[in-house]
């Protein structure tokens, strides 16, 4: 037998039920062998590259159900503000920037107000402070949020009658925009990229991406507060094979005949029913902890969501819908309810993006329905837990948030994503927060957090016959982990790092 690549001395956990082995073969783009002990000697040559992965775990390529491609590679051009304690803290790495490039914009992102000391947005009166003469446009970290300097607000034009623009007791605008107002902010700005600058940048991000062992994404891109060229950039680098990483294309879009016309099978991901729990945003049936009266809205009517997930089933699309709150899960699971009974087509494998607190009877419905949930354990490593965000907002009920234990046990197939750029693309991370939930009983064991990103995120895109598995035949999509993740106590898994990354049998990173 040919091999072109030869990995001895790992713990190959295949994801093949429970098929562990001590070696792999790779010959150009597929597995061709996996084997115990010393049988690699036979597959053995001059030619063959041997990689000893000295103990370490093999897995699958990681996949990543969940990644805002574009945005993560435009954001890595901007000021990161995810380390920033204080207003002051923002506006010295504001400063930093602005000598760098004083005759340039400043775009900022990753503010997450939980960590710093105001616990507010800045105003724009605070940025101007800061600066007065440069526009200055900070996200949020969940992107649900914009804050304006008084340059920016005149600089970008958005309309003051647009829903989401905050004002004062003077009726003066704050430089917050929420909502739409956000929506067309962002688009405005994500426009001015070329696609020269959008690949440029995307090119950029490809090593960090190959370190983290991602070797599938799934791009969650165009939509309200992105931007529709990120979609189609995307469908073109797809087409041209322009980069190492394979990405399935999930349109943010409403237009189901825009989709149709680009080829693809899929629309949605950030489609939103609703909002974050950050903003206040996401529908809960209960009221807010932080802000009585207040428990966020639905960006459909009942209506309307059955008459679009109907059209999806009659057109053999498979759908990803943003539900984070749990009015929001229910709207979008009565319209599958619905769509299944009229159309009986199944098989589709609809996907619900977040789902950070479903009820007993929302795990029930999935799981009769066949409808996948894509979640992100990382955000249980942010913002869950005692004393962080989740509680902030829904008080004691952040104990029900993101129960992975309850899903996997319902009968729900469970696929994971880090939300990059939200959050950092570590898929070990992912692995970390999925076994370590705060709320003990939500937690998941390691062989199963590891399905999470390898074969249960294959089956999420229909690709389980070619990747999400360490078997004869399919890609050599491979990571190597520089440590046996099962002998790993559980507190340490975000410690491990990957050593190696080989997509279709190419080495794209070694440690």
């Amino acid at each position: 037998m040919k091999a072109s690549i030869v990995i001895i001395n790992g713990q190959c956990l295949t994801q093949d039920q429970d098929r562990v082995c001590d070696w792999i073969a790779v010959d150009g783009e597929q597995i061709v062998a996996l084997g115990q002990g010393q049988t690699y000697r036979d597959v053995l040559s001059e030619w063959n590259v041997l990689i000893d992965a000295q103990q370490g775990t093999v897995l699958p390529g990681f996949i990543d159900s969940h990644f805002h491609v574009v945005q993560t590679a435009l954001n890595s051009q901007c000021v990161d503000l995810g380390d920033a304690r204080s207003f002051k803290d923002i506006g010295d790495l504001i400063h930093e920037r602005y000598k760098k490039e004083p005759n340039r914009p400043i775009h900022a992102i990753r503010m997450d107000i939980h960590n710093l000391k105001e616990r507010r947005f800045p105003s724009r009166q605070d940025l101007d402070k800061i600066c007065s003469d440069t526009p200055i446009w900070i996200n949020s970290s969940e992107y649900q949020t914009s804050v304006l300097n008084t340059c920016a607000l005149l600089f970008y034009k958005i309309p003051f009658t647009v829903q989401g623009v905050q004002f004062d007791d003077k009726q003066m605008p704050t430089g917050m925009f929420q909502r739409q107002a956000n929506a067309m902010l962002r688009a405005n700005i994500s426009n001015q990229y070329s696609d020269f600058y959008r690949m440029d940048a995307l090119q950029n991000i490809m090593p960090q991406v190959a370190e983290a062992g991602i070797t599938t994404a799934c791009a969650v891109e165009g939509g309200p507060i992105y931007c529709d060229k990120d979609a189609e950039f995307i469908n073109e680098i797809i087409k041209r094979k322009s980069v190492y990483l394979d990405m399935e294309l999930f349109f943010q879009t409403l237009d189901l005949d825009r989709v149709e016309s680009m080829g693809l099978h899929r629309v949605g991901g950030c489609l939103y029913v609703d909002g974050t729990f950050s903003a206040r945003l996401a529908a809960i049936s209960f009221e807010y902890a932080d802000a009585p009266g207040e428990k966020g809205g639905l960006n459909f009517t009942q209506d309307r969501m059955n008459e679009f997930v109907e059209q999806c089933y009659r057109r053999n699309l498979q759908l990803s819908l943003y539900t984070i709150g749990d009015r929001a899960i229910e709207l979008a699971l009565r319209a599958h309810e619905r769509a299944v009974t009229l159309t009986g087509i199944t098989g589709l494998r609809h996907r619900l993006e977040h789902v950070e607190l479903p009820r007993e009877e929302h795990i029930r419905m999935a799981a009769d329905l066949g409808v996948i949930f894509s979640m992100r354990p990382i955000y249980e490593l942010r913002w869950g837990g005692k004393g962080k965000m989740y509680e902030k907002r829904l008080g004691e009920h952040y104990k029900n948030s993101n129960p992975f234990r309850e899903i996997l046990d319902g009968g729900v197939l469970l696929c994971g994503g880090t939300d990059s750029d939200v959050c950092k693309a570590n898929i070990i991370s992912g692995i970390h927060a999925a076994v370590n939930h705060p709320v003990e009983h939500h937690r998941v064991t390691v062989a199963e957090a590891i399905r999470m990103f390898t074969c249960n995120g294959a089956y999420a895109i229909h690709k389980e016959g070619e990747k999400g598995y360490l078997k004869e035949g399919h890609l050599a999509d491979i990571v190597i982990l520089n440590g046996d993740i099962l002998k790993t106590p559980a507190s340490k898994i975000r410690d491990l790092k990957v050593s190696y990354t080989i997509k279709s049998g190419e080495l794209v990173y070694h440690a």
